[in-house]
């Protein structure tokens, strides 16, 4: 007699063989061999592919139920960044099963593979009968997580939770991931306590990896940070090889003040899945907060390598690079350090423009911005701030029109140049998920806190708020005093310039036999000619050239 189980299985061995597969691999030889395999087994419906190219612009058009992508396919992008692409786009159908297939069997490959979650991994070679039982239990695991994974797929997260909450009733051997994902919901719901109540009853039943793991994160989120380590060093016992607990155990040592620690243990997981993207961005965000430049952008350089032909993520992870490039060389005062930032900066952006200019991005004035980034650094103020401005002008009348990369890098330029006011007004048109997003916010607040340009950006503000609160008391001499100051800390300030344009004014309009200040009040307007401003600094040029010609003019007669 057969048991519900056993049925369920034949049912599936008979569905399974009307289920249209789709073989991702550049070697002909492993297309031929699969698709022999699959024959044998049944299957009619099998399309094969060779490229990640080919791939996406087949995925756009047309869906299967079972995808089978080797990882390495040559030039372009591997079947690892393929398979993120097909998961964002939502390409996949909820009910369908995805396997990443390799050649290589070394720990890195298999984890950073494992690391975008795909429903198995396979080694080369298997056989025909490994292949079939994998498939076999994938598109069973599908099936009995299906109304879950739907729920899921559609956002729809109070229905995730009740199709959670049945599967766990029926003791299920799928009861402790469905825990897992009612906690990870939780925890984005700051319900911690929650998450933390139902992840102890499926560690009442047995120890689990998983389990500790995410009730590791919810004691994190409750505040209790050495409870968190204990629980993450448990779910490292279990299972060595975790990266998720090493990456959470960093940032509870970092939460309690163990600096050091967080960083052995990044390196330390790096040394296990050294192709881990996640690892590398964790580490150089927390470089980033500690103005470890040198280690941030080690970090960025593997991580720009890892997305080279991930086109959506490489212009963000390309600008924070370039980033740690400049600020690097600025803390150095080295100048080897400054002398080789030009090339370091070209051969990055070289190593991205063409799998960036393909596609709808600006790479141009990306490029422009980098540049003008350069020139600052280097020392050349002028020529840096008229390059951004140049190749910037069309966006800045309407920064909501900048795409988020454009714009954040922008953002950087402008505080690098010390425009702060500006930068500050800019960063207030990011759009709310780029403005959250961990890598920038380590970027922006990295270069805000730098002690080179905070020094500097502190000394200004003092000097040039004292300038308007002498301006305002009608104390002319002692604003422009304090403006001049003001321009001395940040001579590329556009604010700075306009304060002292307006205290010379007032002061010539008093005193319009003082020859200095009429030629100082030249001066000034002629070097803030032609200089591209923004709209707001640009009405105030004017109105304040209008006004500076009506004396200026009896002058030259």
């Amino acid at each position: 007699m057969l048991t519900a189980e056993s049925e369920n299985s034949t049912y599936l061995q008979l569905s399974m063989l009307e289920k249209r597969i789709v073989v991702v691999d550049d070697q002909r030889s492993f297309q031929i061999l699969i698709k022999a395999l699959l024959q044998n087994l049944g299957f009619s419906r099998i399309t094969l592919l060779s490229s990640a190219e080919e791939s996406r612009k087949r995925f756009q058009k047309e869906q299967f139920d079972i995808y089978l992508i080797d990882y390495n396919l040559g030039h372009g992008e591997n079947g690892r960044q393929l398979m993120d692409y097909l998961k964002q786009q939502k390409l996949v159908p909820v009910d369908s099963v995805i396997f990443i297939i390799s050649g290589d069997n070394s720990r890195s490959m298999v984890l950073s593979a494992l690391e975008s979650e795909p429903d198995d991994y396979m080694m080369k070679p298997f056989s025909q009968e490994q292949l079939r039982l994998r498939l076999l239990r994938a598109l069973n695991r599908k099936q009995q997580l299906l109304p879950m994974l739907t729920a899921f797929q559609s956002a729809d997260t109070e229905q995730v939770l009740v199709e959670c909450k049945k599967i766990i009733s029926q003791n299920s051997r799928y009861a402790n991931y469905c825990r897992c994902i009612m906690a990870e919901i939780y925890l984005e719901q700051n319900r911690a306590q929650e998450a933390k109540q139902i992840l102890n009853e499926g560690l009442a039943v047995r120890e689990s990896a998983w389990l500790r793991l995410f009730l590791g994160r919810a004691t994190q989120q409750l505040g209790d940070h050495d409870a968190a380590i204990v629980h993450l060093h448990s779910a490292l016992q279990l299972r060595p090889f975790m990266v998720d607990a090493y990456r959470w155990l960093a940032y509870s040592q970092l939460a309690i003040g163990a600096s050091e620690e967080a960083i052995a243990t990044l390196e330390r997981a790096v040394s296990i899945s050294p192709q881990s993207g996640r690892l590398h961005q964790q580490i150089a965000e927390h470089c980033l907060s500690q103005h470890d430049y040198f280690r941030a952008k080690q970090s960025l350089a593997t991580l720009l390598d890892l997305h080279r032909y991930a086109v959506d993520d490489n212009p963000q992870i390309l600008g924070s690079y370039i980033h740690c490039v400049i600020l690097h060389a600025i803390n150095s005062q080295d100048p080897y350090h400054i002398g080789n930032l030009q090339k370091q900066v070209n051969t990055a952006l070289s190593r991205c423009r063409d799998s960036l200019i393909n596609h709808d991005f600006d790479f141009h004035t990306f490029e422009h911005i980098c540049q003008a980034r350069v020139q600052m650094a280097r020392g050349n103020l002028p020529k840096g701030k008229q390059l951004l401005y140049k190749s910037t002008q069309d966006y800045l009348d309407a920064p909501q029109t900048m795409s988020s990369e454009i714009l954040s890098e922008t953002i950087l330029a402008m505080l690098q140049l010390g425009e702060f006011e500006f930068a500050d007004q800019l960063q207030k048109s990011l759009p709310p998920e780029q403005a959250k997003d961990p890598l920038l916010t380590q970027c922006i607040q990295s270069i805000r806190s730098d002690t080179v340009i905070t020094e500097r950006r502190n000394q200004y503000q003092l000097s040039n708020e004292q300038g308007i609160k002498a301006f305002t008391q009608g104390d002319l001499e002692m604003a422009l005093k304090h403006f001049r100051d003001a321009q001395r800390k940040a001579p590329a300030n556009t604010s700075a310039a306009l304060n002292k344009t307006q205290a010379l004014l007032a002061l010539c309009q008093q005193q319009q036999t003082r020859k200095d200040l009429l030629t100082e009040l030249s001066e000034t307007l002629t070097i803030m000619d032609g200089v591209p401003l923004n709209p707001a600094q640009k009405a105030r040029y004017e109105q304040l050239k209008v006004e500076s010609m009506a004396l200026l003019k009896p002058r030259k007669r």
